[in-house]
């Protein structure tokens, strides 16, 4: 008999300029995926924001984190405290806090990680590459 249709959806991070511009470059990036016949189809677009991104090759998993970075406001002589919030690409949720504790060894404030989940995120494009 006819095989059946599956249908898969997958959740790509983008960093574009519009939502115009995130669904023509998803769908240009998925398109070498896609077989004769199938239909490609953009369910939602949502912004989100990343203060850092940390991939890993070797990662399967992407994974999000808010990490509160307490500082002392001099001038009114009290504690401030600052949310990020940190993509990590990692093998698994206990190579991601390591990576995240790795990136945060030479900040000068104190910081706490309040929340560390895996995402259904399966790709990061056009990440901005850094010089050489």
């Amino acid at each position: 008999g006819e095989g059946k249709l599956q249908k898969q959806t997958d959740t790509y991070l983008i960093d574009a300029v519009s939502f115009g511009d995130a669904e023509t470059r998803v769908l240009e990036e998925v398109k070498p995926f896609v077989f004769m016949g199938q239909e490609v189809e953009m369910r939602a677009i949502k912004k989100v924001i990343y203060n850092e991104v940390l991939p890993d090759e070797n990662g399967r998993f992407w994974y999000k984190a808010k990490v509160v970075l307490t500082t002392i406001d001099e001038n009114a002589a009290k504690e401030k405290k600052i949310t990020t919030n940190i993509l990590v690409q990692s093998v698994d949720i206990e190579n991601a806090y390591k990576s995240i504790n790795q990136l945060m060894k030479g900040a000068i404030t104190d910081y706490t990680i309040t929340n560390l989940q895996e995402t259904s995120i399966v790709d990061v494009l056009s990440l901005v590459k850094n010089a050489e």
